[in-house]
């Protein structure tokens, strides 16, 4: 949260109370749920508690509580979402690519079909990185063959995704980290050639001249970082990004459902809330119901796809 919309928040949230106290204290007994699937600290988490508050700026008679429901890797989440009462007031938050892994490596069915995409309000592009000094670009990175390494973070994640889309395109052997964290130090020191990483997980190292940015699988170049070219401006035609967003139960009321709507939408154009992505790397973007769920269903079909091609984790026995 940033200091700057504090004070508008107080103020909206004092007539919210002259105008209907009594609506606003009923809310304040009875919140709504935002269930997060995973860990508290963890980055879906903090995302989550994130976006909350600009959430109850753009609805003021709604009050949030945050519940983590980490088991099945997010997946638990899904399943309390679908076997809520149409009375609770639930609202779960989807990260895509990642869930959409998380169900095809356990064998589940595409989570969309138990649950209602709502909106999705944040983007998080994918980008190529290395170490200071070394390969300047793609062209550099190509010439180095088998004697440079690809790093990414974790099976399934958005980063290791992307990557595995440069097959024919960028033929670096892979090497998939524990995390993020862990595949950006590895490509900081020079153990391996690059790391595709979600921005965030490396926009303040590049910023602070940490990481080279190689290439942005974006469309367009990112005003955050405007010196660092796409990687189809270097021949290489991959757009590749994560994106944040909410689900409902099927069955939730349609007023609930359209009120989070029109928050949801309101939340994605405030200057103070893409101020705040903009600083850790997002871009605030606004996809509604069909949107989101035509994002999810692609990904999904692609990533079943790539699973019965070539799985990214041993298979259950």
């Amino acid at each position: 949260m940033t200091a700057a919309w504090l004070p508008r928040r107080a103020a909206l949230a004092a007539l919210a109370g002259l105008a209907a106290p009594s609506l606003a204290r009923a809310d304040r007994r009875n919140p709504a749920e935002l269930l997060v699937g995973a860990r508290p600290g963890s980055p879906v988490d903090q995302w989550a508690r994130g976006v909350a508050p600009f959430l109850e700026r753009a609805l003021p008679r709604l009050t949030l509580v945050v519940r983590n429901l980490p088991g099945q890797h997010g997946l638990d989440m899904v399943s309390s979402l679908e076997q809520a009462e149409p009375s609770q007031r639930m609202i779960g938050v989807i990260t895509a690519p990642l869930l959409l892994a998380r169900a095809v490596e356990l064998g589940q069915p595409f989570p969309a079909t138990r649950i209602a995409p709502l909106a999705a309000v944040t983007t998080e592009s994918m980008i190529l990185v290395g170490a200071p000094g070394g390969p300047e670009n793609v062209a550099a990175l190509r010439a180095l063959a088998d004697r440079g390494t690809l790093g990414t973070p974790a099976p399934g994640s958005a980063g290791h995704y992307a990557a595995s889309r440069l097959d024919g395109r960028l033929d670096l052997p892979r090497f998939a980290f524990p995390s993020a964290a862990a595949a950006r130090q590895a490509a900081h020191s020079g153990h391996v050639a690059a790391a595709m990483l979600p921005l965030p997980d490396a926009i303040a190292w590049l910023r602070e001249g940490k990481l080279h940015g190689i290439g942005l699988a974006a469309t367009l170049r990112s005003p955050l970082l405007p010196e660092v070219p796409t990687l189809r401006e270097q021949e290489v035609d991959l757009v590749a990004s994560a994106q944040r967003g909410f689900a409902l139960n099927r069955s939730s009321p349609e007023g609930f459902r359209a009120a989070l709507l029109r928050g949801l939408e309101a939340v994605a154009t405030d200057p103070d809330f893409a101020e705040r992505s903009a600083a850790l790397g997002q871009q605030a973007r606004f996809l509604g119901p069909e949107a989101w769920g035509g994002v999810l269903a692609r990904a999904d079909a692609e990533m079943r796809r790539r699973w019965d091609e070539e799985p990214w984790l041993p298979r259950r026995a």
